[in-house]
């Protein structure tokens, strides 16, 4: 039913693309910055009230903080994929105080706790940055899908005394691109239409598409010791783009499960990523 509803909007697009153009444009850009509505399961709401949460602008945006740990402790930033929300780490941050870590999580705009708004890789980006810029140095960044590809976007451009030591980067596309097509494919926009968009958000944020190949900017961590955790199964994200990061990241290591699908949520895939952050 969901893919008959997707292809029904894209249709609706591509029409009105025929009389006005760049408001279907913008509104087919708007869609893909639209996060899904908020779901937060009660485990994950008891999990979330356990932190010291801050409400805060990061970035010029609206989100969420939550804190564990010791304010002097080596501190570890977690960031989530698209349409998730805090509450994934739950298995993670107990495990990481006790080994002595604070931990730093955050919703941003249109995610679990956090305000609605709209977001992308470079909006995403700007929030760690900011968080960088704050709580930093840390120790180690985790990043699962879309927050991986944003925890890449945006140290590569930071001094290197706000880089991690570590980052282990799990499910995460390494080529923008390739994900606006899959948007194009989805919905079925015509090419003109997608083109406009594209071209439009390039507009926005001031580089061309190429630009965002997260892979080629993780060839400049040499520094930064990777753990890249991807299943060969992810139906979400292809196991390819674990393989780009690996080939362009020095001395990265591939750990690739055949269980965990895109979540990689299950207890030997956290273990295996809690004991490479201690």
């Amino acid at each position: 039913m969901q893919r008959i509803i997707t292809k029904a909007i894209g249709f609706g697009l591509n029409l009105w693309s025929l009389v006005a153009p760049q408001a279907a444009a913008k509104k087919a850009a708007q869609i893909f910055s639209q996060p899904p509505k908020p779901r937060v399961r009660e485990k994950e709401r008891t999990f979330l009230n356990s932190a010291r949460q801050l409400r805060s602008e990061r970035g010029g945006q609206a989100i969420v903080e939550y804190h564990w740990g010791d304010a002097d402790a080596p501190l570890v930033l977690l960031s989530y994929g698209w349409a998730y929300n805090a509450g994934r780490w739950r298995h993670f941050v107990p495990a990481l105080v006790e080994a002595g870590y604070r931990v730093l999580a955050y919703d941003p705009p249109g995610h679990g706790l956090a305000p609605t708004g709209v977001l992308n890789i470079p909006i995403n980006a700007a929030i760690i940055r900011d968080l960088l810029k704050t709580y930093g140095p840390v120790d180690t960044m985790v990043g699962h899908s879309f927050g991986g590809s944003s925890s890449v976007y945006a140290i590569h451009d930071l001094p290197i005394s706000l880089h991690p030591r570590r980052m282990a980067i799990m499910a995460s596309f390494s080529y923008a691109p390739r994900v606006f097509k899959q948007y194009k494919k989805a919905l079925g926009l015509w090419s003109p239409l997608y083109w406009s968009m594209a071209r439009n958000f390039e507009h926005q944020v001031g580089h061309p598409l190429s630009y965002f190949d997260f892979a080629m900017m993780s060839a400049r961590l040499p520094h930064v010791e990777a753990l890249l955790v991807h299943s060969p199964a992810d139906v979400v994200t292809p196991y390819a783009e674990a393989r780009r990061y690996h080939d362009f990241w020095p001395g990265s290591h591939l750990l690739s499960p055949s269980e965990g699908g895109h979540h990689l949520g299950t207890k030997e895939i956290t273990q295996a990523v809690l004991g490479f952050i201690q």
